[in-house]
């Protein structure tokens, strides 16, 4: 399965400053030869490396229009958290033909689908008898709990994105194999929800467009023209946790810190409580996903204005399509004893480095640079701060 990460290194951008590497929260970031490494088994996707570069030294970008020129009829999955950012169904069916004037043939609004998924949920949830479930329709969560949290893999409801089951139903058409889908995305995490640019090949979906790369084009075709539009409200409500309904079992919470500590207490058990953690990395949900435009405290008050004239009603597809693998499980082919030995080697190593943390070396944490000492890609002597104090001597252990 893929896992190649969205994050874009740009070596002439880049002031060595190591802020990227400190804010990365998976520490899958390091400085070598004077250029970061993404490492691409503990990368999430989240962005936060990104955000925290002044310098765009790190970037994510998708597929390009040009690729429209690729197929022969092309569809376009618009997410509800890009429709949240219209103050009127009006405005809604102006970017709806602002979009299809792409270049597109046909756009196609997810709403409907993203609001059956959250009643799913729902259902699933009021359904258990004991113990919580998790739900997020975001790669960062799923990879988070994947990477940091296995423990907690089994609690993960197993739903699929709303971007991968429209893509399985545009396929079923008779000429679907033929056709170029595309997915607009609002945040770097689901720009992997696709073939390209990150090479996700089980995906249905052919390419993920990052919506702010494509947004000056967007806005010179506004107000040229209109689509008739209706959303789903229950759609528009997924994306949204500040209008989701609330239940004192269900625990709705936004923004990566929150939603990290919330699966660490959850991983000792300490939110048996709630039926359900439905978890937004994003601060305000999707509508404040980092590649989308507008202001996520306005977005989220435009709900009335999009259904109050008229709604979609969520879509009624089987119960089998809208379930998937959304965690992949890696495979560790060590025995127990061979992950012992490893782990305290680990540990061994780490005693005798200083524990500061500084990044001198290029790694994130002390921990980490002793990970890689115990793999035998580091030496005790790379580490700069013991260097300046003992003068790299050699009494210090070394890789095996």
């Amino acid at each position: 399965m893929n896992r190649k990460s969205a994050v874009t290194y740009t070596l002439s951008r880049c002031v060595k400053c190591l802020k990227c590497v400190k804010a990365c929260p998976t520490s899958a970031l390091t400085m070598e030869k004077s250029r970061i490494h993404v490492n691409q088994e503990r990368c999430i996707n989240c962005g936060q490396c990104i955000r925290a570069c002044h310098s765009r030294g790190l970037i994510a970008q998708g597929s390009t229009l040009d690729d429209i020129a690729s197929y022969d009829y092309t569809v376009c999955m618009l997410p509800s958290s890009l429709s949240s950012s219209c103050a009127s169904i009006e405005e809604a069916e102006e970017l709806f033909y602002a979009i299809k004037s792409l270049g597109f043939d046909e756009v196609v609004d997810l709403s409907p689908l993203e609001g059956q998924l959250m009643e799913e949920t729902w259902r699933i949830a009021s359904e258990m008898s004991e113990g919580g479930g998790i739900a997020s329709f975001c790669p960062v969560v799923n990879r988070l709990v994947e990477t940091t949290y296995p423990m907690l893999m089994e609690h993960m409801i197993p739903l699929n994105y709303p971007s991968e089951i429209m893509a399985r139903q545009i396929r079923q058409r008779p000429d679907g194999d033929k056709i170029g889908i595309f997915l607009f995305c609002e945040c770097e995490s689901k720009l992997t929800l696709a073939k390209y640019p990150y090479g996700g090949q089980h995906y249905e979906t052919d390419h993920a467009v990052a919506l702010v790369d494509i947004f000056p084009k967007i806005k010179k075709n506004m107000k040229k023209g209109k689509i008739d539009v209706t959303l789903c409200r229950e759609g528009l409500q997924s994306c949204n946790p500040a209008v989701m309904m609330q239940r004192p079992d269900y625990l709705i919470a936004d923004g990566y810190d929150k939603i990290n500590s919330i699966l660490n207490m959850e991983e000792f058990g300490l939110l048996d409580t709630f039926k359900l953690l439905y978890l937004f990395p994003c601060f305000n949900g999707c509508i404040g996903g980092h590649l989308l435009w507008g202001n996520s405290y306005l977005n989220r008050n435009n709900i009335d204005e999009l259904t109050g004239k008229r709604r979609l009603p969520v879509t009624d597809l089987p119960l089998e399509d809208l379930y998937g693998t959304v965690i992949n499980e890696r495979k560790d082919g060590r025995s127990f004893k061979e992950k012992m030995q490893y782990f305290n080697r680990v540990n061994e190593v780490l005693e005798h480095l200083p524990g500061y943390d500084c990044s001198a070396c290029g790694m994130q944490t002390c921990r980490i640079m002793a990970e890689e000492i115990a793999k035998g890609r580091k030496n005790v002597s790379d580490c700069r701060v013991l260097a300046a104090i003992k003068g790299g001597s050699d009494d210090n252990p070394t890789a095996d």
